[in-house]
């Protein structure tokens, strides 16, 4: 629990510093995309630091391409 949230505060610092740069750059676009992919790679570290079974994407293209297959 104590590394979740430590990884939490340094995902959030290196974000405060990022964003701060891109809006005096005055970059909206890329905040937006910058957030996401923050908010997706800090949920991914979490569950991996708390020993969660996370699904492999190759399944999600199995289960996609599955139809097509036949």
């Amino acid at each position: 629990m104590l590394k979740s949230i430590g990884v939490i505060f340094i995902y959030i610092a290196i974000a405060f510093f990022q964003i701060h740069q891109l809006k005096k750059e005055k970059m909206i676009r890329e905040i937006w995309i910058f957030s996401i992919l923050m908010v997706l790679t800090t949920g991914v570290t979490v569950a991996k630091l708390n020993n969660l079974a996370l699904p492999s994407p190759l399944d999600l293209i199995v289960i996609v391409l599955k139809p097509f297959i036949k």
